[in-house]
């Protein structure tokens, strides 16, 4: 439940292509990005509305 409401449901799965980029943990970037308010999408989704991709070098962060 806590998923859905943060808006985070299914995107626990990080592909083959991820994990060579995320080796080491989840990239100081992408804590700044998430605490700034910025969401993670699922591989291959597209943003909500009135947000973008392209900051941190990945598609899968929205801002």
């Amino acid at each position: 439940m806590l998923k859905k409401i943060l808006n985070l449901e299914g995107v626990q799965f990080i592909n083959k292509s991820d994990q060579k980029t995320i080796k080491g943990g989840i990239p100081e970037c992408w804590v700044y990005a998430l605490q700034a308010g910025c969401i993670l999408i699922p591989p291959g989704e597209t943003c909500p509305l009135n947000t973008s991709s392209g900051i941190c070098d990945t598609s899968r962060l929205c801002c």
